[in-house]
């Protein structure tokens, strides 16, 4: 499972980087120009280009804003239609600087609704800094498999457990942790898809 893990980690990282290096190409945009319409340096876009540098999930969302394109643009796309997602064949990512892995639990079709994860966090004493709060339209839900999630919504802290679940709108700045020494695992649900 974690050969698998790191080979679709490898070829989500390789095709988002030659993504991104086609997308400026195709603009007409130096690396100075594109770096400076992302608020990075040229450096780090030419090392993620390369396959060198992955960037944060903010910074992937500026990326895809100074190219013109949605977020989803860099991930790969799934055959159309029902697909069985078998568990040793999962497509499984996790951005530069997260303790979070996101593996996909669907396939990719016009007009999908929702997208389904298994997500699978680890704990936050001693993992790289936390995923900062983040805002998008629609709803999320999370249902707990193992472990304990924390979820900071506005003001708000709820910590769940094995068996417990919540629902909330994601326009409301949102942020997931493992407050355990333990992996936690958990299912969600969001609406539109992200990825």
């Amino acid at each position: 499972m974690k050969l698998w893990y790191n080979f679709c980690m490898e070829t989500t990282i390789r095709i988002m980087g030659q993504t991104i290096r086609q997308l400026r190409l195709d603009r007409q945009l130096t690396l100075e120009q594109a770096a400076e319409r992302a608020g990075c340096t040229p450096g780090f876009l030419s090392q993620v280009e390369r396959n060198q540098a992955v960037p944060s999930i903010t910074m992937l969302y500026a990326i895809a804003k100074a190219l013109d394109v949605d977020v989803t643009h860099f991930f790969p796309r799934m055959t159309t239609g029902a697909r069985v997602v078998r568990a040793d064949k999962r497509q499984t990512f996790r951005f530069e600087g997260s303790f979070i892995a996101y593996s996909l639990l669907s396939t990719s079709f016009p007009d999908r609704k929702l997208e389904p994860l298994l997500v699978h966090v680890d704990p936050a004493e001693g993992a790289p800094p936390a995923d900062e709060f983040r805002s998008h339209p629609g709803e999320e839900f999370a249902h707990v498999l193992k472990g304990t999630l924390r979820f900071r919504i506005g003001d708000e802290v709820y910590d769940l457990n094995p068996g417990d679940s919540i629902h909330f709108k994601s326009t409301t700045p949102h942020r997931m942790e493992n407050p355990g020494d333990e992996p936690t695992l958990y299912y969600c649900v969001l609406t539109p898809p992200v990825f």
